[in-house]
């Protein structure tokens, strides 16, 4: 089983680290020490250690971090070197053990934030609720007192690599213009700002997309958000939610636009002609498409258009095409109910789906066979939340709601009903 590795100086870090990723659904258990580790058999996906090192001479230091990460470079999907939130102790050492103790080349990550503490990182100096570091009690430290707040400084002072620096304003450019710089970039330890929850997710998904071989170097939130973007999703499967969507109008299209801005979206949209000239085809992209991108998502869409300008006129289409507009409307309807049946059919983790329009609706379910409809509750006035009877998809969930209903976070809404209603064991049965 893949483990998510938790070195930290102290043992209280340890436990706040791995409190954060036991809110993310993980298991996670701290040890006293890693002579602890040896006698343990349980089935924790995360293990917090605790070196207590933090007041330790940098050499031992770097000795017990360097072991603890050997016996763990094949065992750990993940590797986090947990640091204080006021970066005392021997971080720079500690890097250095972690780094020289996996057999392939990685890079560290520092991202030494704690938005919800007050911690924030701007300009490579950390800031307290606003006072620099070492304005703030930490500067009296009896142990280990810190007097800089530039984080740079502090690192390169006790490592032996060369530290490199990504300033807040590269995040606020986006995940694409930040992969990019951790690809090029030549240091082995990046220190990069960040001031709030958002940056941090901003983070860890350029550099998983950058696909560079790193640990995380953080008080906690940075390895938090790692986890959740690498990890959580394998846990979540068994919850996903397909969501079908006909023919969109302006609404339908605001509601999903403002889903797409808050969740990660598995889109696939059709090409209508396509569709309806050469099903098999289309159904065999689509299909294809999902299937080989959906481990990473929870929710799927397939959809008729992402703009307003492309909004699907039937009554144009059937004079084209030279039918009548109930013809077309039907075709088009079994076609993307068809393609969904097919998604269904290769994903049993879908418990849930999502039908967007009357039409819709009906035609999914006469496609699947089903019988009826349970119902279950009204999450929304014309939106209703229920199981299918009989059928091929017999017991799964389903949400009906009209396509002209609701307000712009509407579907977002209808989505975390949903997952609210899985935690309590209904969408999984």
């Amino acid at each position: 089983m893949d483990k998510i590795l938790i070195i930290a100086d102290d043992f209280t870090g340890a436990n706040a680290t791995g409190v954060l990723l036991k809110k993310n659904g993980f298991k996670a258990t701290s040890f006293l020490s890693y002579d602890n580790v040896d006698d343990y058999d349980g089935d924790s996906e995360v293990l917090c250690i605790n070196t207590d090192t933090r007041a330790s001479n940098s050499e031992d230091a770097y000795k017990l971090f360097k072991k603890i990460t050997e016996s763990f470079s094949d065992k750990a999907k993940i590797i986090s070197k947990r640091i204080d939130s006021t970066l005392r102790g021997n971080i720079g050492s500690e890097i250095d053990g972690v780094l020289d103790g996996l057999s392939e080349e990685h890079k560290a990550i520092i991202v030494p934030v704690y938005p919800a503490s007050g911690r924030i990182a701007v300009g490579g100096y950390l800031l307290v609720n606003g006072v620099p570091l070492h304005k703030t009690g930490v500067a009296k430290d009896p142990k280990t007192p810190i007097t800089s707040s530039n984080i740079l400084e502090i690192v390169k002072m006790q490592t032996n690599r060369e530290v490199g620096y990504i300033p807040i304003e590269d995040v606020f450019k986006g995940g694409e213009y930040l992969c990019k710089q951790l690809q090029e970039i030549k240091e082995d330890i990046i220190v990069i700002d960040a001031i709030s929850e958002e940056d941090i997710d901003v983070i860890s998904k350029a550099c998983i997309k950058s696909q560079i071989k790193f640990i995380c170097v953080d008080p906690g939130p940075f390895t938090q958000h790692i986890a959740s973007n690498i990890m959580i999703r394998k846990k979540q499967k068994t919850n996903k939610i397909l969501m079908v969507i006909g023919s969109a109008s302006e609404l339908t299209l605001n509601q999903m636009e403002y889903l797409f801005n808050k969740r990660e979206v598995l889109i696939y949209c059709f090409d209508i002609d396509n569709l309806l000239d050469n099903f098999e085809d289309e159904a065999e992209k689509a299909c294809k498409y999902i299937l080989s991108n959906c481990d990473n998502y929870k929710y799927i869409c397939l959809t008729t258009t992402l703009k307003k300008e492309n909004i699907l006129n039937l009554k144009e289409s059937a004079e084209i095409k030279n039918t009548t507009l109930n013809q077309l409307s039907s075709i088009l309807s079994s076609n993307i109910n068809k393609v969904a049946t097919r998604v269904l059919e290769t994903q049993p983790d879908i418990k849930t789906v999502y039908l967007s329009g009357g039409d819709t609706a009906l035609g999914f379910i006469e496609s699947i066979n089903a019988k009826a409809i349970e119902i279950v509750d009204e999450i929304i006035p014309l939106a209703v939340y229920g199981s299918l009877i009989q059928g091929k998809f017999d017991g799964i969930k389903v949400v009906t709601k009209g396509g002209l209903v609701g307000e712009k976070s509407t579907l977002d809404d209808i989505v975390t009903y949903i997952e609210e209603k899985s935690k309590g064991g209904d969408v999984c049965g």
